[in-house]
């Protein structure tokens, strides 16, 4: 009579447990798919934006990072497209014909084919993640990536918010170019663009004294495309995807490399078809302006970290 109660518990608990656990298993395996592909991507940009800078341009050095950013949004290759290829990469193999005695039936002719040729199916690596880290550890591990990633991208959330309120506290307005807000701020350490919905670029309050007209007005050019081009929109992309790799040191170093495609790519832009002298103009305002430090999701002209990477590429 007991049996009852422990037969439904068993057929209600049973399915949606390992409902749960298959769900954990296959987000498991996609992330680390994903994780490595991008990684792996990234590693490739590294190698090959200078190369491609100098053979191509900025603009498509700097487009060259979208590539990490696609791997991670598009999903992972089925794994039964391992199946589906086998007929090709058989091709070339030597087939034997037995000669089965009249007396064999068509279900052990039909066994023996299946035994010499079985289907063989590759695990993918997120597949062998899944199953080594599908139990208590794998949990622990995620959570304490969504942890990291989550804090990652709250902490940039606030500071960004207490860059904008401090530059916006003690601005003036200046003019407005192409619908975008020109300010000048005491906060502001050089020229920067900064906002999404709102867009303005700052200038420095002695801005004027330390810049000539020309200078000043390639500045403000340089600014302005960084909110035409979208680059405010990529800087947070960059930064979502940052946060996911926030335990890994190869995202680092092409977060900061990606920034500094950025810069250059801008300067390409703005310099396109001008004189050489607008370009020693340019490279003027660039080194009077370059600064110590940078807040992630704005654009500066060029920090000295900048300068020094550009130097060193």
């Amino acid at each position: 009579m007991s049996a009852g109660p422990i037969l439904s518990g068993g057929i209600g608990d049973g399915p949606a447990a390992a409902l749960q656990s298959i769900d954990t298993a296959a987000l498991a395996g996609w992330a680390s798919d994903a994780l490595i592909a991008s990684t792996l991507l990234m590693l490739v940009v590294l190698l090959v934006r200078a190369p491609v800078r100098r053979a191509f341009g900025a603009q498509v050095a700097y487009a060259l990072w979208a590539l990490p950013v696609l791997r991670l949004v598009l999903p992972s290759m089925p794994e039964t497209w391992h199946a589906a290829a086998t007929p090709i990469t058989r091709a070339g193999e030597t087939i034997s014909v037995y000669m089965i005695a009249p007396a064999a039936t068509a279900v052990t002719t039909g066994a023996m084919m299946a035994a010499a040729t079985p289907d063989v199916v590759e695990p993918s690596f997120g597949a062998v993640v899944a199953g080594v880290f599908g139990g208590g550890l794998g949990s622990a591990l995620g959570a304490a990536w969504a942890v990291g990633a989550l804090g990652l991208l709250v902490w940039h959330l606030l500071q960004h918010r207490r860059f904008c309120r401090r530059m916006l506290d003690s601005a003036d307005r200046l003019d407005d170019r192409d619908g975008v807000r020109v300010i000048a701020t005491a906060a502001a350490p050089g020229p920067l663009a900064f906002g999404l919905v709102r867009r303005y670029v700052a200038f420095p309050r002695d801005f004027a004294d330390r810049y000539d007209a020309d200078e000043c007005e390639l500045a403000l050019a340089h600014e302005i495309g960084h909110h035409q081009r979208g680059d405010l929109f990529a800087n947070w992309v960059a930064l979502i995807v940052l946060a996911l790799h926030w335990f890994n040191p190869v995202a680092w170093h092409a977060f900061r490399r990606f920034r500094a495609d950025q810069e250059l790519a801008n300067d390409a832009r703005v310099l396109a078809g001008r004189s050489a002298v607008d370009r020693h103009i340019y490279a003027c305002a660039i080194v009077k302006a370059a600064h110590g430090g940078a807040v992630s999701a704005a654009c500066h002209l060029h920090t000295i970290t900048d300068l020094k990477g550009d130097c060193a590429c």
